[in-house]
């Protein structure tokens, strides 16, 4: 038996409800921004079943632990930063026994700016935005042991009918995790609107370099930081780069670094 999905989608610009076949699950869906309201769920219970009707929630794809036992749930979003976009799925049993969201306007979010896509490569950082007004900035965040630092503004070009930007970051070995914030133009209702997460596993093949016996230069087979040592174990140069200039150098043994590792020797001649 074919079921249906009951997407409640709350967009930037209002609202919309949308219905599609899904089987063997059925997902009442919410879309919107934090802006520091408690959503209100009503959670039927199913006297044949004897059970509640909701089985799991997720918000932005990850599950909630939350009581799902319950008749009446709410979600304080706990851990999300104001102003952040959220997409909340409600699994629920059947297409009979469906939750009701009680105060889906806590995330209904009114402006004509928004994040139209945002991914990250190896490489960049790139946004597109639609909607822009006035003289706004975007601030660029990189997740660092749980606190979002900031890594260069930039101005927004304000171009109401769509903008590309791109941010070149200097990625870690392993997991970064990046957003962007859009700061309103002063005078606005709105102070500001974060993008969604983006993430990428970072594991750049190891830095090769040449030649082993140098006079005057040291090329890498890729831009990266590097620290160079003596005989006696002192660091004698670091850089960031794809080429080294070497001929500060006295002549003599040396080992390099490349982002802490990967360490390699050269002679100076």
């Amino acid at each position: 038996m074919n079921k249906k999905i009951c997407f409640l989608a709350l967009t930037v610009f209002g609202f919309n409800s949308i219905q599609a076949q899904v089987d063997p699950k059925i997902e009442t869906n919410l879309a919107g921004v934090y802006q520091g309201k408690t959503l209100f769920i009503q959670n039927p219970f199913d006297r044949t079943d004897r059970r509640f009707c909701i089985e799991k929630i997720l918000i932005n794809e990850r599950q909630v632990d939350l009581n799902n036992k319950l008749s009446a749930i709410k979600i304080d979003f706990e851990g999300f930063d104001l102003y952040t976009p959220v997409k909340i799925r409600l699994v629920h049993k059947d297409s009979v026994c469906i939750p009701t969201i009680i105060n889906p306007e806590a995330i209904l979010f009114h402006t004509i700016f928004r994040f139209v896509d945002i991914s990250l490569t190896d490489s960049a950082l790139v946004w597109s935005t639609k909607g822009e007004t006035g003289v706004g900035e975007f601030e660029i965040e990189r997740l660092n042991n749980g606190i979002w630092v900031d890594q260069e503004v930039q101005q927004a070009i304000g171009r109401y009918e769509g903008v590309d930007y791109t941010y070149y970051p200097n990625l870690e070995e392993g997991a970064n995790k990046y957003r962007v914030r859009y700061n309103f133009p002063r005078g606005s209702r709105t102070k500001y609107l974060y993008s969604r997460e983006v993430d990428f596993d970072f594991y750049p093949e190891p830095v090769e370099f040449k030649p082993k016996s140098a006079k005057t230069r040291l090329y890498l087979s890729r831009s990266t930081h590097y620290e160079i040592y003596d005989a006696g174990q002192k660091m004698v140069l670091e850089g960031q780069g794809n080429e080294i200039d070497v001929t500060v150098l006295r002549q003599g043994q040396y080992v390099i670094y490349f982002n802490g590792k990967d360490p390699g020797t050269f002679i100076k001649e």
